[in-house]
């Protein structure tokens, strides 16, 4: 994309930010749903609103470049899982798959058929009655069959570090295991629980667990070994994220197979 062309995008998103100083979480989903309309090549989302988070900081009068760059740490951590939406579907939307954020997917009119066959049922012993209760889903990647129907075929856990709540990813893992839809962990990986390979004595329990359980690992920490379950991803590079979008061409063969490679958007789900 040319320069000018960016240039246009930064200045429209600036507008709409406008005077009143927001939550960084905020200004970086900003960014990104005007990005994810843009046409932006995938691998060069993280930079741009890298780029134009920092500027827009600056502009705006919230401070300056250090303070922006410190801003920026804490925003891409927090907006994580928007971060790897938006890579999806810059990638794939045009061949028919869709990311959408698990909480929104719910409140979607034309979702209740997937919501519902996502929601686990749990018995209650004390009161003897049944509740449900809704995935560890961050992002869940849906597309569209000949009939029409949208169908879940991939749902990935975003996590930037450990902080103990893998455990709970192992046992949706487990819990989802029989719906045939594949279950992934996304993770900046903070504090190197999934950095080190089996050749490492130091390798992590949580490592190992989430080979075992988990279909797949992706990790954005460039120290990562790769075996056949742990993938590096790099968003900031051309390919840096194929380990990820090529899964989820695959599984959406293994899972939907009578999918239609039509374009899609969020707006399809009403």
């Amino acid at each position: 994309m040319s320069q000018q062309n960016l240039e246009e995008i930064y200045q429209k998103i600036k507008q709409q930010l406008g005077g009143s100083k927001r939550k960084p979480t905020e200004v970086v989903r900003a960014i990104l749903d005007v990005l994810e309309n843009a046409r932006i090549p995938s691998e060069e989302i993280f930079a741009t609103t890298q780029n134009f988070y920092i500027r827009s900081f600056q502009d705006l009068g919230f401070g300056d470049q250090n303070q922006a760059r410190q801003s920026w740490v804490v925003a891409s951590g927090n907006n994580f899982e928007d971060l790897m939406r938006a890579v999806i579907n810059v990638a794939l939307n045009k061949v028919g798959i869709l990311a959408i954020k698990g909480d929104r997917l719910r409140k979607k009119s034309q979702a209740n058929e997937i919501v519902e066959f996502l929601t686990l049922r749990a018995r209650r012993r004390c009161t003897q009655a049944s509740t449900g209760v809704w995935p560890d889903s961050d992002v869940i990647v849906l597309t569209k069959d000949k009939d029409g129907r949208f169908k879940a075929f991939a749902l990935i856990s975003c996590k930037t570090s450990d902080h103990s709540r893998n455990d709970s990813v192992m046992f949706w893992a487990l819990a989802l295991r029989e719906t045939n839809i594949k279950y992934c962990l996304a993770t900046m990986d903070l504090d190197d629980k999934f950095s080190r390979g089996d050749g490492d004595a130091r390798v992590s329990g949580h490592r190992k667990k989430a080979e075992a359980y988990l279909d797949r690992v992706y990790s954005t920490n460039p120290n990562t070994i790769e075996c056949s379950q742990v993938f590096k991803l790099n968003l900031g590079l051309a390919e840096g994220a194929s380990p990820l979008l090529e899964d989820l061409k695959r599984w959406r063969q293994e899972v939907v197979p009578n999918f239609v490679a039509e374009p899609v958007h969020g707006g399809f789900l009403g």
